[in-house]
């Protein structure tokens, strides 16, 4: 019998990522539970009692630290690999719950009702980055923190669609220099072997603690990502009203920076250093 081989990438994408989907209070850290996207350690947080309110979610394809406030992502992560890449223009991209999140039973964490949006008006958005699902004009602007491109010849891409991979996002940051550095990494990746990244939203400092869990305002101040390869990490913080012709590596920024700005522990197994061959694979100075 003839054996197809075409499977053998996505064998080996799953190897390196989660083998099941699992949801978890951040509190379980402490029984030092791997995960293959965070590599090894995921984000904790500074705050004790953000900790506790907080849980994690672990997909196939990425993994999520929700706010136990707001219902949103505080940080996702996750890791290219050149065989995951694909063409995601025409792949559906209606939001969808976290199954993970509904069958968990913690009601505040629903993120449907956490974002006052209602499914037909998430739905209706659909593309984030426009296109042939999103109406003209749509004034609810939303990314995916895992990209759909890096994942496209994946069986688990719908997984991009969850409500627990989505953030509010300005169309012309969205479509400038955030598509300009996933397009970027998604070119080196083949030649960088794989990819790690931790992205995630950055918000004033009083924005949390006034927010209600039912708020639909909650907007982000800035976005943060960061890329770490063997040789080291290449960090950037966006701010939320850049135009869509800034370039990415005008945006480089620190880890201390961007974990005072979130209050997160971004490497807590690990000391992180800046890598000067990655930048240069970006492109950046």
């Amino acid at each position: 019998m003839r054996t197809n081989n075409s499977n053998k990438p996505t064998t080996l994408l799953l190897l390196l990522s989660a083998v099941f989907s699992v949801f978890l209070p951040l509190s379980l850290n402490g029984q030092n539970i791997a995960i293959s996207h965070c590599q090894g350690s995921c984000p904790d947080y500074i705050s004790g009692l953000a900790a506790t309110r907080s849980n994690v979610v672990v997909h196939n394809l990425y993994a999520a630290g929700l706010n136990g406030d707001t219902g949103m992502a505080d940080w996702v992560a996750y890791r290219l690999t050149k065989e995951a890449i694909g063409v995601a223009s025409l792949l559906p991209r209606f939001w969808q719950p976290d199954e993970l999140v509904r069958l968990s039973g913690i009601e505040e964490l629903a993120e449907a009702e956490a974002l006052g949006f209602s499914l037909a008006e998430i739905s209706s958005g659909n593309n984030p980055y426009g296109g042939l699902n999103e109406p003209a004009g749509d004034p609810e602007k939303r990314a995916r923190l895992a990209p759909m491109t890096s994942f496209a010849q994946t069986p688990y891409w719908s997984e991009l669609n969850n409500l627990s991979n989505m953030v509010p996002m300005p169309a012309p940051l969205r479509r400038g220099p955030w598509l300009q550095l996933e397009q970027t990494l998604n070119r080196i990746v083949t030649s960088e072997n794989d990819l790690g990244v931790i992205t995630g939203p950055l918000y004033l400092i009083d924005q949390p603690l006034s927010a209600s869990v039912n708020s639909a305002d909650l907007n982000p101040a800035a976005y943060f990502k960061v890329v770490v390869a063997e040789s080291g990490f290449a960090a950037f913080v966006f701010p939320q009203d850049l135009s869509q012709t800034d370039r990415f590596c005008e945006y480089q920024a620190d880890i201390d920076q961007i974990e005072l700005m979130s209050s997160l522990d971004l490497f807590p197994e690990s000391s992180a250093r800046s890598s000067s061959k990655l930048l240069k694979a970006l492109g950046c100075p």
